[in-house]
């Protein structure tokens, strides 16, 4: 990219050149046709102004909205409850934060949307070896008491019912002991 501006702006000052040359007296009396020194001229000198000037559009869609990175993937409580997790047989389970119903659900019905599952549960039990989908969890505070949330986890335990996927769910302010907790997902985890 880099060369083609050094060759274009050559290229502009040997057109501009050229049709200076050409609008001469003593050139125009060497030969008849100057005209088509000063056309040449003129035309390479534009394109080359042209080309040097040329910004392609930037690709992609045009963003409304602002977006931004966030600071982490889990709240504090959510990543020390991961830390209680993850202790469960790490030898033979891997937990995923953050899972999307469409992640680890297919729909089979004929019907194109497919926006309900695009609920996130907080963690996902998996096999160490092959990644299949054993168990998710949820990790609810007193947000999950409001009737909007009560229908989304209602839906969301629908879906996994009826996709044959357990799901758990602990409450910030219940028992999140260790022992509690491992016996709950042992007892819960698709085998």
């Amino acid at each position: 990219m880099k060369y083609k501006k050094y060759i274009y702006t050559i290229m502009f000052f040997g057109g501009v050149a050229l049709f200076a040359f050409s609008l001469l007296p003593f050139f125009r009396a060497m030969t008849d046709t100057f005209w088509v020194a000063t056309v040449v001229g003129a035309v390479v000198s534009l394109f080359c102004v042209f080309a040097l000037c040329y910004k392609p559009k930037e690709g992609g869609a045009k963003l409304n909205s602002k977006y931004v990175r966030k600071g982490t993937l889990v709240t504090r409580a959510e990543y020390n409850f991961l830390q209680t997790l993850r202790q469960i047989c790490p030898d033979r389970y891997e937990v995923v934060p953050q899972v999307a119903l469409v992640n680890v659900i297919d729909k089979k019905t004929n019907t194109t949307y497919r926006n309900e599952l695009f609920r996130v549960c907080d963690y996902c039990f998996v096999d160490r070896d092959t990644f299949e989908p054993l168990l998710l969890i949820e990790l609810n505070d007193s947000s999950h008491l409001r009737a909007d949330r009560v229908q989304r986890d209602e839906k969301v335990a629908a879906i996994c019912d009826d996709a044959g996927l357990p799901l758990v769910t602990f409450w910030t302010d219940g028992d999140l002991s260790y022992q509690t907790v491992k016996k709950t997902v042992l007892k819960k985890i698709r085998k």
